[in-house]
């Protein structure tokens, strides 16, 4: 699972209760994705590799479905550069 984090260090998993809700969050150690294009990872089909060569990753629809799912369940997802490095997917679900 270092294809995005690298050498940099683990990929972690937690889970948090906040009030009525649930916090999910994945986190890397890694360099993180550009400002830029933080806003664009839950797009269909977008991809930070412009070449869209398969040897490179999927489709680019993971977070786009991520995205739907959550929703879907009146949640939802975000993903943010951590500081001074790294980065985040969290998705906030309702307690059940």
């Amino acid at each position: 699972m270092t294809t995005y984090a690298g050498a940099a260090g683990p990929i972690t998993i937690s889970a948090t209760r906040q009030a009525a809700q649930v916090r999910l969050a994945v986190t890397d150690s890694g360099a993180g994705v550009p400002e830029i294009e933080v806003g664009k990872l839950f797009d269909p089909f977008y991809r930070l590799e412009p070449d869209r060569a398969r040897q490179t990753g999927g489709a680019g629809l993971g977070l786009a479905i991520v995205k739907t799912c959550v929703e879907a369940c009146q949640g939802s997802v975000a993903a943010r550069n951590l500081k001074p490095s790294g980065f985040e997917v969290a998705i906030t679900l309702n307690a059940a």
